[in-house]
């Protein structure tokens, strides 16, 4: 009876933490680094104490850059910098320079400010790891000429279930960040790119997110890459595939 009390208390108290601290599971502004080195013409500024960082090549096509949990959104401005579009990204709430906290509403929040301010006559959106569900918001919400996810996930909640199992992640996540509901109210064109090593969005959870995908072209798998490098090791790849979703009617 003894042991069954305590494993149920110790069932309690997991649960407890992943309820009240699961932020620090989710965003980690703590491994972003405060400060990048930008691309050469790339430009640093403030928009309602986001911190915006933007490759203006004055083209009526750009391109919207929403980064992963523990990065500074700015540096993916050297991965997309030899395109002839604009490139537009930004650091969440509470990431390097940005006020506020993180939080779903508030990064949502975020993104359409910074859509709605920069976006021109034709606008993409490329989102990776936890930026895959806002680009997918941002498509949802607005009309978009294309939508890269880079190692996507079907939505927070279900991550949670594939990682801990034995709890009720459904009343327990309070940032659910529900990738497939807003990707499915999209028609624009969509290309996936995966890491062949990932066990942080695992196959498991793009299979499950897939059928919400009206319109997908291609998937990608980037071999030799885990969740942590595939920017790195695909970069000519994931470039190359956005230059020929962005040129109407050329094969993927």
């Amino acid at each position: 009876m003894k042991w069954l009390l305590f494993f149920a208390l110790l069932y309690l108290a997991g649960a407890f933490y992943l309820y009240l601290f699961q932020e620090r599971l989710i965003f980690r502004p703590d491994l972003a680094p405060k400060e990048v080195d930008l691309p050469p013409g790339a430009k640093r500024l403030f928009l309602d104490g986001l911190e915006v960082g933007m490759l203006d090549k004055k083209s009526d096509t750009t391109l919207f850059y929403f980064g992963g949990n523990a990065n500074n959104a700015l540096e993916a401005l050297h991965i997309f910098a030899k395109l002839p579009y604009n490139i537009v990204t930004f650091n969440y709430p509470g990431y390097a320079n940005s006020k506020g906290s993180p939080t779903q509403e508030a990064l949502f929040a975020a993104a359409k400010k910074v859509y709605e301010h920069f976006r021109t006559s034709h606008n993409i959106v490329v989102g990776r790891s936890l930026g895959t569900a806002i680009a997918a918001y941002i498509a949802a919400n607005y009309p978009v000429d294309g939508v890269v996810l880079i190692t996507p996930y079907h939505s927070i909640t279900h991550l949670a279930k594939l990682r801990y199992p034995i709890y009720p992640a459904t009343l327990l996540v309070r940032h659910p960040f529900p990738t497939y509901r807003y990707i499915q109210r999209t028609s624009a064109p969509v290309v996936v790119f995966l890491a062949q090593e990932d066990d942080t969005t695992p196959p498991a959870t793009f299979a499950k997110l897939r059928p919400y995908i009206k319109n997908l072209k291609k998937v990608i798998t980037i071999e030799g890459s885990t969740h942590a490098d595939i920017l790195e090791i695909g970069k000519k790849k994931i470039v190359e595939k956005i230059e020929k979703l962005l040129a109407k009617g050329e094969s993927l």
